[in-house]
Parts: C-alpha cells; sequence; structure tokens
C-alpha cells in the first residue's frame, strides 16, 4: 500500500486540478452547447472523468488544513468540506461526464441531429436538478474556505493567506472553468503552503490580550 506524505496531499490537489483546469473551457447559458463541445468530446469526456476523484482530494487537502485546529470555525468548514466531497464530485460527472459520453457516442452530427440533442443538453447543464447539485456543492465550498479562512485567521495567519483562502472559495464557487478554476487552485496551493511551512509557528506564537 502506498502512503503519500502529508504535503503531497495538501499540496498536490490544487496543483494538479489547477493546471488541468487551464485546458477548460466554459460553455455559458447563451452559447450552443453541442457545437461547442462536440469538436473537443474526447478531451472534455477525459477532462471531467479526471476532475472526479481530483475535487474529492481538493475537499480532503483543505479538510487536512483545518483538522488540528479548534473552534467553530474549523468545525464548519469540515462539515462544509463533507457535503462538498459528495456532491461536487457528483455535480461534475453528472454534467460533464454525462454529456462528453453522449456527445462522443454520437459521432458526426448534421444541424438537424444538433437541434435535436441541444434540448436534452441545455436540461443537463442548467436543469433543475444539476442546477440545484450545483448550488449545494458550490455553497459548500465557499462556506469551507470562508470558514477555514476565519479558523486559521483565529490561529495567527496573517492576513494575506487568510485572503488567499476566502479568495479560493469565492473564485471556485462561482466556476471551475478557466480562467476561475486556475486562480481558485492557485490561491488555495499558495495559502497551503505558507500554512504548511508556518503554521505551527503561528498557532506557538502568543495572542495580544
Amino acid at each position: 500500500m502506498i502512503v503519500l506524505p502529508h504535503r503531497a496531499l495538501v499540496l498536490g490537489p490544487p496543483l494538479v486540478l489547477g493546471l488541468l483546469e487551464l485546458g477548460h473551457p466554459g460553455v455559458t447559458p447563451g452559447a450552443p452547447i453541442v457545437a461547442t463541445l462536440a469538436p473537443i468530446a474526447t478531451w472534455w469526456t477525459v477532462l471531467h472523468v479526471a476532475q472526479v476523484p481530483l475535487f474529492a482530494l481538493l475537499g480532503l487537502a483543505v479538510m487536512r488544513l483545518v483538522r488540528d485546529l479548534d473552534g467553530r470555525a474549523a468545525r464548519i468548514s469540515a462539515r462544509a468540506l463533507a457535503v462538498f466531497i459528495v456532491a461536487y464530485p457528483a455535480f461534475d460527472a453528472a454534467v460533464g461526464v454525462g454529456s462528453g459520453v453522449v456527445l462522443s457516442g454520437l459521432g458526426p452530427l448534421s444541424a438537424d441531429g444538433m437541434a435535436a440533442i441541444e434540448p436534452g443538453l441545455r436540461a443537463l447543464f442548467w436543469g433543475p436538478v444539476t442546477g440545484l447539485m450545483a448550488i449545494v456543492a458550490a455553497g459548500a465550498w465557499v462556506i469551507a474556505l470562508v470558514a477555514a479562512a476565519w479558523a486559521w485567521r483565529a490561529a495567527g495567519a496573517p492576513w494575506p493567506v487568510v485572503a488567499l483562502l476566502a479568495l479560493s472559495g469565492l473564485v471556485l464557487g462561482f466556476s471551475h472553468t478557466r480562467p476561475f478554476g486556475p486562480i481558485a487552485c492557485g490561491a488555495l496551493l499558495v495559502a497551503a503552503a505558507c500554512i504548511e511551512s508556518a503554521g505551527a509557528r503561528w498557532r506557538r506564537a502568543p495572542r495580544p490580550v
């Protein structure tokens, strides 16, 4: 059994996911889904299959950052991360993997064929079921990272680190496509690296009375 070092588990997921998200195109509600994704259906599918475990690992990485902290904020962060670890990969698999598999299996499409499947894909991307999944998953991440920022500020972390944690929460809560995903993962990576190198020292430092 391979046991990864603690720092690899904390720093690896935001690094790998952030690099991967550089190749993640966005799909806006006004854009035609089939015409946008059909030419890159294989890459779209591979990307989202890889993202499913990486989003879970991203949540576990933050959970490790707050696991030794005391207080309500750390507990809120851990509970929100438990929701994120389940909900976000499920949402990403439903929308990303699902649409990729459908488009990969159809082959070349005529204009009529594109028009026929466009409504179904729109329901998959923007419908109430996956929409609710997205709200729950993204909301859990925002709560988790803002609470983690609060918890680390209480533990003595400097404001730049606190701001980076909160930034990661807000940006990824908005979207994980580029440029948002790479920005969120980059902010978390820098904050996590600072915590790993100096977190113990911050916690030992005397607090102003």
